[in-house]
């Protein structure tokens, strides 16, 4: 009965020990979060040097690196959490919507990256600034509506052209002056082209980056296509690339927008090509009267 009673207390104590043992192992894993760093960023400040056109942007979002670690990507404004104190080197990378769209935010490879050391404290808000610009050794064509004829060229198919608008009469345009297409019921097609032998450096892999910017509104979808051909096919043949759709608010009333095209998402289909260029195509197959398209600070960018 003694031995029992024995055998019982110290198995209750050797438990004890075990679960304080446990206890003592859950305190170690579950360690209170440091409190974090934080920085608040409102936007990029993008400024294009000469010969490179308008300053007109959509950075959307910030991607975060820390002592170049990978701390996340917010959408902008944005005040950041960073798991970091004290000095760190803080790289702040320009973040757009490829094609336009939500699901597809990849850094800006042409912009160059914001970079400073910063002494991040605990609990406080840094605000920071941060300013870019175009990487060098790039390749720009620019199209701004704002020289005598325009480098885009109708299309023997099309019934209506692209023409230069300017202030006033319009009083919404962006700066200076635009391109514009015009269409009513007796209007089928509008398409413009372009004719630079330099897009026949376009590059043809998907990972090698080729852009094309611009500013639009419009109350009629519109499309931006590739056209390709090569020693087999001496005419050229198009493919879309991306279909534009009315940018009208609750009013009814066509406000601005900018997009990024990713040309290498037609490119890469097309290996053989020796000859490249860019199409605008509006189609009014419903016969509709007042179709307004205006287009602002076209870009064409890849590396040299």
């Amino acid at each position: 009965m003694r031995s029992n009673l024995l055998y019982m207390k110290s198995t209750v104590f050797i438990q004890l020990l075990i679960l304080l043992g446990l206890l003592n192992s859950c305190q170690i894993i579950d360690k209170p979060e440091e409190i974090p760093s934080f920085i608040y960023v409102d936007s990029f400040y993008f400024q294009s040097s000469t010969n490179q056109g308008s300053s007109s942007n959509k950075i959307t979002d910030v991607w975060v690196y820390v002592d170049d670690n990978l701390a996340g990507m917010w959408e902008l404004p944005a005040t950041i959490p960073l798991h970091y104190k004290g000095s760190h080197k803080v790289s702040l990378y320009p973040g757009i919507k490829k094609n336009g769209a939500s699901g597809f935010r990849v850094i800006y490879p042409f912009y160059t990256v914001h970079e400073a050391n910063m002494e991040l404290i605990q609990d406080s808000i840094i605000p920071v600034n941060p300013s870019i610009e175009y990487k060098s050794g790039l390749s720009i064509w620019v199209e701004d509506f704002e020289d005598p004829g325009i480098k885009l060229f109708n299309h023997s198919t099309s019934d209506t052209s692209m023409i230069v608008v300017s202030s006033p009469p319009y009083t919404d345009l962006i700066e200076g002056n635009a391109g514009a297409i015009f269409m009513d019921a007796d209007n089928f097609s509008s398409e413009m082209r372009t004719n630079e032998l330099n897009f026949n450096n376009f590059p043809k892999q998907l990972d090698i980056p080729a852009y094309i910017e611009f500013d639009y509104k419009c109350n009629h979808e519109f499309y931006i296509g590739l056209l390709h051909k090569d020693n087999s096919v001496p005419s050229y043949q198009s493919m879309p690339l991306v279909t534009f759709y009315p940018t009208d608010d609750d009013n009814g009333i066509s406000q601005w927008n900018k997009t990024y095209v990713y040309i290498p998402d037609g490119t890469n289909f097309f290996p053989s090509a020796t000859d490249f260029d860019l199409y605008i195509q509006a189609l009014n197959p419903d016969a509709k009267d007042g179709i307004e398209i205006f287009i602002d600070n076209i870009k064409v960018i890849y590396n040299q």
